[in-house]
């Protein structure tokens, strides 16, 4: 028994570290995408939606990708998508794209203060035109709105920095996760032959108390060396009761390497998958 309780403690502690890497200041996750039905080009400003990659782009999509909009969970094919990461106060400069929160205090657009925010109302792009009151703290970008430095991301791959996350209640200190957590050869899923095996995973909600870990389950299902995930009660036969955006996070195993991807509610993944983040 207290082994269990061990286990079940020092999962919590890391489904609660995983999910806080993966947002950054902004609230944006690794593997969130900009997305538009029109470029820049041509425009002073464009609105932009956070959205999640359901579909890679291939030969036969025109170079469109299949995406689904977080605030509204519409499914979107556009070729017109970007991942972004939060600027440094040096690379903001004259004409640097930038995509700011659509969220104005005082006349300076700011950043999102809560997640709820960030992830479900407005963004826009525009262009950096004038750093002249960059030492003030804010510059203008075109269309003649004034954005905080601190409200400015640039196009590039995602640099993803914890926030804050509020602690668990207090609890004994677990032991070293080898002696509370099976070593990693004491659970080997038939499907590992072929060269794919769940290593970890866990779904539910932003507090760790209402996360669970349905790593073996999901081994069971794989076949052939494959798995399509869905991020839903039904999929997964666990009950829920957080009224939270939940989502599946998992890292897996194959014979390239470990890899973890993210998967939000109601969206689904083919595991493995080359757009899925490599982490060793």
């Amino acid at each position: 028994m207290l082994k269990r309780i061990m286990i079940f403690i020092s999962v919590l502690t890391l489904s609660s570290t995983l999910f806080s890497q993966m947002l950054d200041k902004h609230y944006i996750q690794e593997d969130d995408y900009f997305i538009a039905d029109q470029p820049l080009e041509g425009h002073s400003w464009i609105r932009i939606n956070v959205a999640k990659m359901m579909e890679a782009p291939n030969a036969s999509t025109n170079g469109e990708a299949k995406f689904l909009v977080v605030k509204d969970g519409k499914e979107i094919w556009t070729k017109y998508y970007w991942q972004s990461r939060i600027a440094s106060e040096s690379e903001i400069k004259l004409g640097t794209v930038a995509i700011m929160f659509d969220y104005s205090s005082g006349g300076i657009y700011v950043s999102p203060k809560q997640r709820e925010d960030a992830r479900t109302d407005n963004w826009f792009m525009a262009k950096v035109t004038d750093v002249s009151t960059l030492y003030k703290g804010y510059v203008l970008v075109s269309g003649g709105y004034n954005v905080s430095k601190d409200n400015i991301r640039i196009i590039g791959a995602p640099e993803v920095k914890t926030v804050d996350v509020a602690p668990a209640a207090p609890v004994i200190t677990p032991a070293p996760v080898q002696q509370t957590i099976q070593p990693e050869d004491s659970y080997i899923a038939p499907s590992s032959k072929v060269g794919l095996r769940i290593v970890k995973a866990t779904y539910g909600g932003y507090m760790p108390e209402n996360t669970v870990d349905v790593t073996d389950y999901l081994n069971t299902l794989i076949r052939d060396g494959k798995l399509t995930v869905k991020a839903n009660d039904q999929f997964l036969k666990v009950r829920t009761s957080s009224s939270e955006e939940r989502t599946l996070k998992i890292q897996y195993q194959t014979v390239d390497g470990v890899f973890e991807t993210a998967v939000i509610q109601g969206m689904q993944t083919n595991i493995p998958n080359a757009s899925h983040r490599k982490v060793k």
